[in-house]
């Protein structure tokens, strides 16, 4: 798209170029010292195994992002006339069509610019049938009247004229063959060459239901002459501001970008007269890839989600990048203040789990999250109560470890918090210990009292832990849930493991406990359900360490740290939890590769079958004590089926 348009684009484009920024650093580190075949060979490692979207509905969905104008209006190269009025315009969605239409300006259609007759129509995977660079939208009686005319230069005798000067003539490039062909306007020649580059890269190994030859390729390579002919579009309509947003929004839709549009000085590198010259880059270090920081279930509906990486909110917003089951739906998502908010609907059952799967999320540093599974339990009161608690009512010093001051339970060993160097907690100094005004938010008594709240205070204390030991005699199913202060400068990131014996400790995926809010107390929840190991115990051990302070005073305030539990007498899920016949998952959590421990004085070989949360079976088998594989199958919660008995099984990365 020429150059001419730039003002005029950069006029209304704020909220695009806000969105959509930047190549991610490092993305073509691989490409140094590379020249001609050699450099195109490259780009096709780095671009290939893209994610490959449905024709219907994400092509249509996608498009709201890829080929809008700043308007509002969908950006239709076919009859668009940039510095002036177009004949008509189309509204996203309203005028999508698929039949087609003999008159302008009726609807829109999706075209393929390299037509689907060459390169074997919609059954190959990863397929160019829904790649969204050579896919545009396009006016429906244009698309149909190209049909699958090459490009190129039209003469008489002219077929067709179009309202913005695109024609179907006799294609008179030298050295074309001598058939009709569809001559865009100037302005879009660019954009079209560099997407048949993209398409002669991308697909260089992927070509072999390719058509063998069509007037203007060789399955996924150029004629001669359309080589030719496309430099010379490249150079008449050079990178413009929308194609580099077209490209972004690209990548964030199917993680791969079109080079040449990145660096369009190496079509000449490879098809031109610097082929025989090595380009040369800077070498750049890959961007941080975002994390989930912290997740709660703060009402019944409703997930607050924050990460470690400021996100692309509409691709935050996207309601295609989530799952939980075929009965509830994400019916909401608001990205704000790097808090994203999501709120259910469908059907919910009492007292379960539910997993949310979370894909394609891209982070403004160009890096996306990597596809998760976070779980939640529904209702989070009804199921558990509270047993032990910290309040903090009469604190007034911390010069000695903290006993709990609510219990429930009959306890067999005392609940303490400590942070002077027992059961490997870290030995906190005078200036990073506190004493501040608590909270009745979350306290599990009666009647809440405020009271005071302990402060872990200071950047020095980077990365120092503190321990919590407590029991769960009787109980299953724990959670703890904290309120937690954190000031501007305070810690931005709590970390937390679990032990048996104080010495020994496992990290714990996915929890992250301290919320990106600032000024006020916030309600958060460490979800220990998947730990079997940590039930029914007269003593367990949780460490948690802080991260992220900027100040010296800057702090994080906790007050009203509440275990939750399940009876295991009251239980009806009991004999499910302990029974077991022996029946063990181990390592649990585990990165897809397991093990069923079982009493061989009672079984031999078991048989087994496993299924993923939506109920679907992925594997079965038989056992003696062998590894079992999952690893090819997405994080998250799955379930062993055993005899009559069900084991939970959650795989992390």
């Amino acid at each position: 798209m020429k150059k001419s348009i730039f003002l005029f684009f950069c006029i209304f484009s704020a909220f695009f170029l806000q969105i959509f920024a930047q190549i991610p650093s490092g993305y073509y580190n691989n490409v140094n010292g590379k020249k001609g075949k050699e450099l195109q060979k490259t780009l096709y490692q780095i671009i290939k195994n893209h994610r490959s979207v449905s024709y219907t509905p994400e092509v249509w969905f996608y498009y709201q992002y890829t080929d809008v104008k700043p308007s509002g209006k969908i950006w239709d190269i076919y009859s668009d006339i940039p510095n002036g009025e177009p004949d008509y315009e189309f509204i996203y969605r309203i005028n999508q069509c698929v039949s087609t239409s003999s008159n302008e300006g009726i609807c829109y259609q999706r075209e393929h610019t390299f037509c689907q007759s060459w390169f074997g129509g919609s059954d190959l995977s990863p397929t160019p049938f829904t790649d969204f660079f050579h896919l545009y939208p396009v006016d429906g009686s244009i698309n149909n009247k190209r049909s699958n005319n090459p490009y190129g230069i039209a003469v008489a005798p002219i077929d067709h004229t179009f309202s913005n000067g695109s024609k179907i003539g006799m294609n008179s490039y030298p050295d074309a063959p001598k058939v009709k062909c569809f001559e865009p306007i100037d302005d879009f020649k660019g954009d079209i060459a560099r997407s048949f580059f993209y398409m002669a890269t991308r697909y260089m190994f992927e070509d072999t239901h390719f058509q063998a030859q069509s007037p203007m390729t060789f399955k996924s390579q150029l004629q001669p002459w359309a080589v030719q002919m496309f430099l010379e579009w490249h150079q008449l309509d050079p990178v413009s501001q929308k194609e580099k947003d077209r490209n972004n929004a690209i990548y964030a839709v199917q993680k791969n970008r079109n080079p040449f549009i990145d660096h369009p000085e190496w079509v000449y590198n490879i098809w031109g007269s610097d082929s025989i010259h090595p380009v040369q880059i800077a070498s750049e270090n890959p961007p941080e890839i975002p994390k989930i920081k912290w997740f709660s279930l703060t009402d019944n509906r409703t997930i607050k989600i924050t990460f470690t990486q400021s996100m692309k909110k509409w691709t935050t917003e996207n309601p295609l990048n989530y799952y939980v089951n075929p009965e509830i739906a994400v019916t909401s998502l608001n990205y704000s203040n790097d808090t994203l908010e999501i709120h259910l609907g469908g059907l919910f059952s009492q007292n379960v789990t539910y997993p949310l799967t979370i894909k394609h999320l891209l982070a403004n540093n160009m890096a996306f999250l990597k596809d998760t599974t976070i779980t939640f339990f529904y209702p989070f009161k009804v199921e558990q109560k509270p047993l032990i608690a910290w309040t903090f009512d009469n604190l007034q010093n911390t010069t000695t470890p903290q006993k709990a001051d609510y219990h429930l339970l009959d306890t067999v060993s005392e609940a303490i918090l400590y942070y002077e160097g027992t059961f490997m907690s870290s030995i906190w100094l005078s200036n990073e210990l506190n004493v501040y005004t608590g909270t009745d938010l979350g306290d599990p008594r009666t009647k809440p009292f405020a009271g005071k709240a302990i402060a872990f205070v200071n950047k020095t204390a980077e990365g120092k832990k503190v321990v919590f030991k407590f029991p769960t005699k009787g109980y299953f199913n724990l959670a703890l849930r904290l309120a937690v202060q954190r000031t501007g400068t305070g810690f931005d990131k709590h970390e937390w493991e679990w032990s048996l014996d104080g010495e020994n400790y496992t990290l714990i995926e996915n929890t992250a406990t301290c919320p990106l809010t600032t000024g006020s107390f916030v309600l958060t929840n460490l979800d220990l359900r998947t730990i079997d190991e940590l039930d029914d115990r007269e003593e367990v051990f949780l460490r948690m360490a802080f991260f992220g302070a900027t100040g010296t005073t800057g702090n994080n305030r906790l007050d009203n740290i509440t275990l939750f539990g399940v009876s295991l007498i009251e239980s009806n899920i009991k004999i499910e939890k302990k029974s077991h016949n022996g029946f063990k998952i181990t390592p649990n959590p585990n990165q897809g590769k397991f093990q069923i421990i079982f009493d061989t004085d009672y079984f031999n070989n078991i048989d087994f079958d496993i299924y993923n949360f939506v109920g679907q079976k992925i594997k079965s088998g038989n056992t003696n004590h062998s590894y079992i594989d999952i690893s090819d199958q997405p994080n998250g919660l799955y379930f062993c089926k055993i005899m009559n008995e069900c084991l939970k099984i959650v795989k992390t990365q």
